[in-house]
């Protein structure tokens, strides 16, 4: 059953690491990371938007479409705009660069949704996830404040409202190798990860 609540994917990041190659559309195997999200998202949601400032490049892809309202490109302004656009009151983020984001782990966050939470935040020993997150519509303001002064600066926003923190052993229940984590940043990471897929095709992930 869908839940109560958006599911966005940021696509607005400018690939400099991967010599401005659309990352989104980076196939692992057989299938573009953005198909391989939205196969999972059309199962959790029932609202999917999709950010970018490049709009036309993914009129075959079945989600709202909409663009960032800053002019300065940053993952704060792509949060600003999927919560903006959310017609829930919560909405779950992740970026277009992430094949192996896990259904699984997509409800555990999801699980942890109350109203006394604005964001629900996994954390592991690398730190907080903030882009495999789900934030309330009540963090707009201070995100809209921050953008207006050009902080970007995701973490700033946690001073200013009520976070729920996953910690990792839970996470790990619903993910063991926390591989929803996994980003294409580079060609090396897209190595690793066709080397991943192969791996888990042998030994296949359960959703």
């Amino acid at each position: 059953m869908a839940a109560a609540c958006t599911g966005v994917i940021l696509a607005g990041g400018q690939n400099k690491r991967f010599g401005g190659q659309n990352k989104a559309f980076i196939r692992i195997g057989e299938k573009r990371i953005v198909d391989r999200l939205m196969d999972v998202f059309c199962r959790l949601f029932d609202q999917v938007v999709l950010v970018t400032n490049d709009p036309s490049a993914y009129m075959d892809v079945d989600a709202l479409i909409v663009s960032d309202h800053f002019a300065k490109r940053s993952s704060l302004n792509g949060l600003h705009a999927g919560l903006f656009a959310a017609a829930h009151e919560t909405a779950f983020f992740v970026a277009c660069d992430t094949p192996f984001a896990r259904e699984a782990l997509i409800r555990c966050v999801l699980e942890h949704i109350e109203p006394k939470a604005d964001i629900v935040i996994p954390s592991t020993s690398d730190g907080f996830e903030p882009l495999f997150a789900v934030y309330r519509k009540t963090c707009l303001p201070a995100m809209a404040h921050q953008l207006e002064r050009d902080r970007f600066k995701i973490q700033g926003l946690f001073r200013k409202v009520r976070l729920k923190v996953i910690d990792e052993a839970e996470l790990r229940q619903a993910d063991p190798e926390l591989l929803s984590f996994f980003n294409v940043n580079t060609p090396e990471d897209l190595v690793l990860a066709e080397n991943l897929r192969k791996k888990f095709e042998k030994e296949p992930l359960k959703p």
